[in-house]
């Protein structure tokens, strides 16, 4: 577990350099403590551009899931705002209107979803 550790550190070490990453968020069964013996961890970087897209997918192995945020479906961009843990957080402004943003496009999809799913039932 420390080289796991020390692998995440060195992740965050690297990426924060660049100044379009805005925060750096691990999440899903590490960051909720349920993680299994096979599980790996997932990492999501908020990036102010798509311009480090391919620099922040490269630190990915077969233990380590590191992807651009703006890559990730909704479901999962709203799980990680809710239940990750922030690793690295450059700017707190830029980082409160993504959780906005994503917060909003999410309850939206929500009350679609659910009129869907009503209207599916009563048929």
């Amino acid at each position: 577990m420390d080289e796991l550790k020390e692998r995440i550190n060195s992740i965050v070490e690297s990426l924060k350099k660049y100044p379009e990453v805005v925060a750096i968020i691990l999440y899903g069964s590490y960051a909720k403590g349920k993680e299994k013996p096979l599980s790996d961890i997932d990492i999501a970087v908020i990036l102010k551009d798509k311009s480090l897209e391919a620099e922040v997918s490269s630190f990915s192995s077969n233990v380590l899931d590191v992807v651009p945020f703006h890559r990730l479906p909704l479901y999962i961009k709203f799980e990680v705002l809710k239940h990750g843990k922030v690793l690295f957080l450059r700017d707190r402004k830029d980082f409160t209107n993504v959780k906005k943003r994503i917060l909003r496009d999410y309850l939206e999809m929500s009350y679609l979803y659910k009129r869907m799913q009503r209207r599916v039932l009563s048929q």
